[in-house]
């Protein structure tokens, strides 16, 4: 049985229309102005009392056929207001073709009629779609987003404006009662070109098998979004590949950013750091707070820098490990809003340094000890010489001089002096390294015999 609903503060305009359908099958049912705008109305007709003061501000709900009812001349705005106008008394043939009029329009007219001006000024694009999935009214926005004209598209298919790729799924979701909301589907435009939107699906109140699609034109923003996500991708995998450790905190200290490379260095696992540590925890309080104070002071590589400082990490057993830091503040909108950290790993340097002072050692010990057997050789051949007329000479002394004799005796000593100077020329020509042995105090003397018999080992020094 379809109903109608008086809105209205005329009692006798209510019996009058009573009266009137008394025997037809309308169900005529009465509210005050006041209880309307609360009053969820299921009814298939409005009937508005024109002559009511409050008429003309009224709004009546989307998708209601309004059947105004008035004295004389209608209230100004009414042409927006009612789908139709009969005065009173109104007859019962007029009356009941009317009714059966605005019950066989459809709820899009209605929608469209009052809402014509809303729809025009939106800035998303609107399109209204059949139980066929045909469009049976879009907005004008709507024909500038997807550069067609009213004409040629209005009655046909979604698929003349949604991609193949999408159509299936939004065919899907529509035929199990599925409304998506921020769906993104790829729009063609008239000239062939491909659009990205985001459609918003709803059914139509008062039409409930037909459905709203609002969109707009999503492109450029979703351009840029796949461009910031491949520089962030390309910045975490540079971070992650970075084979010094890299740290972030915000301004509390708390660490928000802990690459791999942190984690091999202070033994740390990133979960048990993230949300869980402070920089303190890793530099010590002594640190951080020298970290903080040259950050913000302009003489360690300009405000909110710092150049490469050499300071201890402390590991997960809270031991140091010697790192080279580097720090800067990040700021936004002109304030300091997270520090970054770089730790550089110094303890393989720290080793190969050690080496290498050690191998120079070894090998300035190695020159000192080539120069010594060089300068030994040549003093050995060169004093084998007059050592040799020396010693000569001695023996014939001793032979023209008589036994016992002064001179005898004096040629004794100088043979035996010699002799002794032979043998440390003979000592002299082997000495390989360098020895010393403790002589006055502190000082220390070459030690001949023991540089002479000693074996040829560049590591040792006495």
């Amino acid at each position: 049985m379809p109903a109608l609903v008086l809105i209205s503060s005329d009692s006798t305009l209510y019996q009058q229309l009573t009266a009137t359908l008394e025997g037809t099958a309308w169900l005529v049912e009465w509210v005050a102005p006041e209880a309307a705008q609360d009053s969820a109305l299921q009814q298939e007709i409005v009937v508005l009392d024109g002559a009511d003061p409050k008429a003309s501000v009224w709004s009546p709900p989307p998708g209601k056929p309004v059947l105004m009812i008035i004295d004389e001349a209608p209230p100004e705005g009414s042409d927006q207001l009612a789908d139709d106008i009969v005065f009173r008394p109104t007859r019962e043939d007029e009356l009941l073709a009317r009714l059966e009029r605005l019950l066989a329009r459809s709820p899009l007219e209605s929608l469209r009629r009052h809402y014509a001006t809303t729809f025009a000024s939106m800035t998303l694009g609107i399109v209204v779609l059949g139980p066929d999935l045909k469009m049976v009214f879009a907005n004008p926005r709507s024909y500038e987003i997807v550069g067609h004209r009213e004409e040629t598209i209005s009655g046909a298919d979604i698929e003349r404006l949604v991609s193949a790729e999408d159509l299936p799924r939004i065919r899907e979701a529509l035929a199990h009662g599925q409304y998506p909301r921020g769906m993104d589907v790829h729009l063609l435009r008239r000239d062939g070109t491909k659009i990205v939107c985001s459609c918003s699906f709803a059914p139509l109140i008062g039409a409930e098998n037909h459905t709203v699609i609002s969109f707009e034109d999503v492109t450029d923003q979703r351009e840029t979004e796949r461009e910031l996500l491949k520089t962030m991708e390309f910045l975490e995998s540079l971070i992650d590949a970075s084979v010094d450790a890299i740290v972030a905190t915000d301004m509390e200290q708390r660490i928000v950013l802990f690459n791999p490379s942190a984690e091999k260095i202070s033994g740390r696992h990133v979960a048990d750091v993230l949300g869980n540590l402070v920089l303190e925890d890793l530099l010590g309080g002594s640190s951080t707070e020298l970290v903080m104070q040259r950050l913000l002071a302009p003489g360690h590589g300009g405000e909110g820098r710092l150049e490469p400082t050499m300071l201890d990490l402390l590991d997960v057993y809270g031991a140091q490990i010697p790192v080279q830091l580097s720090a800067s503040l990040i700021f936004e909108h002109g304030k300091p809003s997270a520090i970054v950290l770089i730790f550089a790993d110094l303890r393989d340097r720290i080793r190969v340094e050690e080496r290498l002072a050690e191998a120079q050692k070894k090998l300035a010990f190695t020159e000192k000890q080539g120069v010594l057997a060089e300068l030994a050789g040549t003093a050995a051949h060169e004093l084998n010489q007059p050592l040799t007329s020396m010693m000569a000479y001695a023996e014939l002394l001793q032979r023209q001089s008589e036994p016992g004799s002064t001179a005898a005796k004096a040629a004794e000593v100088l043979t035996r002096e010699a002799e002794r100077m032979a043998d440390i020329v003979r000592k002299i020509g082997k000495i390989t390294r360098y020895e010393t042995t403790a002589y006055v105090g502190q000082q220390k003397i070459f030690d001949l015999d023991r540089a002479a018999d000693a074996p040829n080992d560049p590591g040792a020094e006495g």
